[in-house]
């Protein structure tokens, strides 16, 4: 299945940016794109309780930005949050493994990341950015676990798309000798939620958007 082997190259992308946890800030300097005929696109929705960190892990990610990426309106900086799809993308060479068992031809991945904003009172823009998906990343705060709208999100996957991926954002503020721990223990409360859903095999994975809370 060509998806399942899109959200594999997801997860161990941000398997990557989990390593990259350190107080060395990661660089985001602009990269060429590659040849549009050797792009193969998935979308995908980044959904979340808000404040979860979902915008900050998108610019993390994100090596391309379109003019809406990012909170750039005037209305989301004033309030402090996402109120509108933003649209931004990065690139992966194609897994040989794909290339060979999966039949693609083409050499590059597109991540193209659909921002969607996180507050309750915006699900109408939340249902806009989910018809438009393959596979949906769900952020969730890991020092706060499931929350409210983890739940509102997790229902608005199940009805759009067939993946998904668990990013347990700001995994930085944990004590580092406490770290792997108390991630076990947020990944256990996960995977029960998850449990009697199309998700219960999804992917967990560990990131810090934003290491010791520096901006991105």
């Amino acid at each position: 299945d060509r998806l399942v082997s899109r959200v594999i190259s997801l997860s161990l992308c941000l398997e990557c940016l989990a390593k990259r946890m350190s107080s060395e800030k990661s660089s985001n300097a602009a990269k060429a794109a590659p040849d549009p005929s050797s792009i193969l696109n998935v979308n995908v929705g980044v959904l979340g309780h808000v404040d979860s960190g979902k915008t900050s892990l998108v610019k993390t990610l994100s090596t391309l930005l379109s003019t809406a990426a990012l909170d750039k309106s005037k209305q989301s900086r004033q309030r402090g949050m996402t109120l509108d799809l933003g649209f931004s993308c990065f690139f992966l060479d194609m897994p040989p493994h794909l290339v060979k068992s999966g039949g693609f031809t083409e050499e590059h991945l597109q991540m193209t990341l659909v921002d969607c904003p996180g507050h309750a009172s915006l699900i109408r823009t939340i249902i806009g950015g989910a018809q438009i998906i393959d596979m949906v990343l769900l952020v969730v705060d890991a020092n706060k676990g499931w929350q409210a709208q983890t739940t509102e999100c997790l229902v608005l996957a199940e009805l759009t798309s067939p993946h998904l991926v668990v990013a347990l954002n700001k995994i930085d503020t944990f004590p580092e000798e406490e770290r792997q721990e108390r991630l076990d223990k947020v990944k256990m409360d996960i995977r029960r939620r998850l449990s009697t859903t199309r998700f219960k095999d999804a992917p967990l994975v560990g990131v810090a958007a934003c290491v010791g809370g520096e901006t991105v």
